[in-house]
């Protein structure tokens, strides 16, 4: 009994350990899929020789499918480096997230790989302790009676000191795994940064191209908005879609797992688990339903962003060609700033010579005096002939003065010869 208990204890403790390694955090399309072929494994394990070969063949086709659904959710995943974008880095930086997927997607097959190998021997080990149990008889706690005391004491030091060191090396590879799945993690959430950066700054470019083109007819602040409320849209629509396709994904990797047990149940014969198969088809069936919905729902989704994706190629190239203008008659406006320069500098010239000019002819025009004064000649003229007139009129007054004088002169002499008779 004590050597039961020992094995019971054994068991559980290997199932927590084993529960806690598989606690490994990875990015949400693969997680599902490495906890599938985790729980496989650990059926095969735990299974007997005859049973396993079952689950092998039941697992086999599983895997495969599990595979195709990683892939399809890979292309189907938004948050993948997949997605369409206008710069080159946007297209370098998928590339690099492509090949450190593929990085992540080998380490993750090594590990799987090394586990199967540490489920086969702790498997062996559990045959041997099962053969050596059921060889020997149960009789109430109390030693074999056919072989010596010490002999099975040292046996059993001896299973206890194997089940110590595989409790050991299961406990640091334990560690070695949580190690390395804190480690994809950290990986897959710096990744998971950068793209949620790549499409902050794509919103951002598109909600610049958007206003600059939408703010000619709208105005700026109803462009904005507007962009705004667009954008706020695609981005829900983007999170419903991300959503509906996990529900996808985790439905259908839940059908196939339960399409495994049934699978399972079935060769073992068990009625119950047949009519439990039933059942569950039954909900399959309108899981299925369920999920052609939101698979429909999803394609409507993706053709609306695929038309929003359209407008905005749309919106860019003409963006583009409205910049070509733009950059056309900013060349021609330099030439013509360039022309009217020269010009303002000739009529700068210009006006430089017109004043000396002007200088030049009002000194002309005060050294030449009355010449080319019309006025000033014929009033000068009418002067001369008003003087010229004047003078005559004088020279006749004089020339009638001096007669008369004359004529008084010979009267009073002719007076005073008459009074002096």
């Amino acid at each position: 009994m004590e050597k039961e208990n020992e094995f019971s204890q054994l068991n559980v403790s290997r199932i927590k350990k084993e529960n806690v390694s598989a606690e490994m955090v990875f990015p949400d399309h693969k997680k599902e899929l490495s906890n599938n072929r985790k729980l496989i494994k650990e059926e095969g394990a735990t299974c007997g020789p005859e049973e396993s070969s079952g689950i092998k063949s039941i697992s086999e086709p599983q895997q495969s499918v599990l595979e195709t659904n990683e892939e399809e959710l890979l292309r189907l995943n938004p948050e993948t480096p997949k997605r369409e974008s206008p710069a080159q880095e946007e297209e370098e930086s998928s590339a690099a997230a492509s090949v450190q997927d593929e990085d992540l997607q080998q380490l993750l097959e090594e590990l799987i790989a090394e586990r199967e190998e540490a489920h086969q021997l702790n498997k062996q080990l559990q045959m041997r302790l099962v053969e050596y149990f059921h060889n020997e008889p149960i009789d109430g706690g109390r030693l074999q009676r056919g072989r010596p005391e010490e002999e099975q004491l040292q046996e059993y030091d001896k299973n206890i000191q194997i089940l110590c060191e595989l409790k050991l090396q299961l406990s640091t590879a334990s560690q070695a795994a949580q190690q390395e799945a804190e480690e994809l993690r950290l990986q897959s959430q710096e990744k998971v940064d950068k793209v949620e950066e790549e499409w902050e700054a794509f919103m951002a470019l598109k909600q610049d191209v958007a206003v600059k083109t939408l703010s000619r007819r709208l105005g700026k602040d109803l462009a904005l908005s507007k962009v705004r409320s667009v954008l706020q849209r695609e981005r829900l629509r983007e999170n419903e879609l991300t959503k509906l396709r996990r529900k996808h994904f985790k439905l259908r990797s839940r059908i196939c797992r339960l399409e495994a047990e049934l699978h399972e149940g079935r060769e073992r014969g068990e009625d119950s688990l047949q009519i439990q198969f039933e059942q569950l088809q039954a909900k399959m069936l309108e899981q299925r339903k369920q999920a052609e919905k939101e698979w429909e729902e999803s394609l409507k989704l993706q053709k609306k962003i695929a038309s929003c994706l359209e407008v905005l190629s749309n919106i860019k190239e003409k963006l583009y060609w409205s910049q070509m203008e733009v950059q056309a008659k900013r060349e021609r406006l330099a030439e013509l700033e360039a022309m009217v320069a020269e010009k303002r500098v000739l009529l700068i010239q210009t006006k430089q010579a017109r004043n000396q000019l002007q200088r030049d002819n009002q000194r002309l025009k005060d050294r030449r005096g009355l010449l080319g004064n019309r006025e000033l000649l014929w009033d000068f003229e009418q002067t001369l002939d008003t003087s010229e007139r004047l003078e005559k009129q004088l020279e006749s007054l004089k020339s009638e003065q001096a007669e008369i004088t004359f004529k008084c002169g010979k009267a009073e002499t002719q007076a005073r010869r008459t009074f002096k008779k």
